[in-house]
C-alpha cells in the first residue's frame, strides 16, 4: 500500500463548550498517524478555551480571538493547514470511528481523485423519526447548484483545490460549503464516493443550520445565480411558486393539506420542466431550511 496521505482538519468554534470535546475526541480517537488538528475559536465566552487547552497536546495549532464569522474562521485554519487532504468539522459534529482511514484508503487507491465523499448520519434528538443516513452520488453532484448533494463533514478534498483567496466566500455564513462544492465542480474536480458512514451531524434546534431558515435559502439562491446564468433563474419560480407552499407544508402535516399540496407541486414541476429540466426542477427543494 502506498504511503498514507497527511490530513488536516479545521475545527471552527464559538461558544461550543458543551459539544467541542466530543468533536475533538472523535478526531483524536481516529488514531490516524498523519492527522493535523487546527482549532479556530472565535473568542468564546463559555468554557470552550478550557476544553481546547485540555487537548492541546493533540492539536497542531489553535487560536482564540474575535473573527468575522465561521467562514473567516475556517479560512484562517486552511491558511495554517499543511495536510495533503483537508476538511473542516464544526464543533457540534463528529467523525465516526475509522473515518479517516477509509478516506485515506480511497485517495491511495485512486491517486487521481480530488474529492472523496462518504455517507453521513443525520440525528434529530427531538424528532427521532427524521433520523436518516445520507449517501451522496455522482447523479446528485450533476444536479448542482439546484440541490446540495453533500453533507459537509463527509467531504474530504485535496489541498491543491484550495487555490483561490479566500477559499471560502466570507459573505456566506450558512452555505459556504455548498458554494465550495460548486467551485470544485466547475473546476472539473474528480469525485469518488465511498459507502462508509464518515460522520454524524446533530440537529438540536439550536445549531446554526437549524436556526438559519430563510437566510440559508437566500444564500442557496445567490449561489445558484453565481453559477447558472439564465434570463429568468429557476430560483425565481421556486421562490414565488413553490417555496410558499413548502414553508406552509413544513408546519402543516395534515392529510387535507397534503391533498392540496402534492397536486400543486406536481403541476409546478410539470410546468417548469420543459424549460429547466425535470430533475433540476424536482430537486430544487429547500423546504427544510425555510
Amino acid at each position: 500500500m502506498n504511503e498514507l496521505p497527511s490530513i488536516s482538519i479545521v475545527v471552527p468554534n464559538f461558544n461550543g463548550g458543551e459539544t467541542i470535546e466530543k468533536t475533538l475526541l472523535s478526531l483524536i480517537e481516529q488514531q490516524y498517524p498523519k492527522l493535523e488538528i487546527l482549532v479556530v475559536d472565535g473568542g468564546s465566552t463559555d468554557n470552550s478555551v478550557d476544553v481546547i487547552r485540555r487537548y492541546e497536546n493533540h492539536i497542531a495549532w489553535w487560536v482564540s480571538e474575535k473573527d468575522r464569522g465561521q467562514s473567516h474562521a475556517i479560512n484562517k485554519g486552511f491558511a495554517k493547514a499543511t495536510g495533503q487532504i483537508v476538511n473542516w468539522l464544526c464543533s457540534d459534529d463528529v467523525l465516526t470511528p475509522g473515518a479517516l482511514s477509509a478516506v485515506a484508503k480511497a485517495f491511495v487507491e485512486e491517486p487521481q481523485t480530488d474529492v472523496v465523499a462518504g455517507a453521513c448520519e443525520f440525528i434529530y434528538p427531538e424528532e427521532p423519526k427524521r433520523n436518516r443516513i445520507d449517501r451522496p452520488t455522482a447523479d446528485r453532484i450533476a444536479l448542482m447548484p439546484c440541490a446540495n448533494p453533500l453533507p459537509q463533514p463527509g467531504c474530504f478534498y485535496s489541498r491543491a483545490l484550495l487555490d483561490r483567496s479566500p477559499v471560502l466566500d466570507e459573505d456566506l455564513h450558512y452555505a459556504m460549503d455548498f458554494e465550495l462544492w460548486n467551485y470544485f465542480h466547475r473546476r472539473g474536480a474528480k469525485w469518488k464516493f465511498i459507502p462508509d458512514i464518515l460522520c454524524t451531524m446533530y440537529f438540536s434546534g439550536e445549531n446554526k443550520t437549524s436556526t438559519g431558515r430563510e437566510k440559508i435559502t437566500q444564500e442557496f439562491e445567490a449561489i445558484y445565480k453565481k453559477y447558472v446564468h439564465e434570463r429568468i433563474p429557476l430560483t425565481f419560480w421556486h421562490r414565488h411558486l413553490r417555496y410558499p407552499m413548502e414553508r406552509v407544508r413544513r408546519r402543516n402535516r395534515s392529510f387535507l393539506f397534503a391533498c392540496l399540496y402534492f397536486p400543486y407541486q406536481c403541476a409546478i414541476i410539470a410546468l417548469l420542466s420543459p424549460f429547466y429540466g425535470f430533475q433540476r426542477v424536482r430537486w430544487m427543494n429547500w423546504a427544510e431550511f425555510g
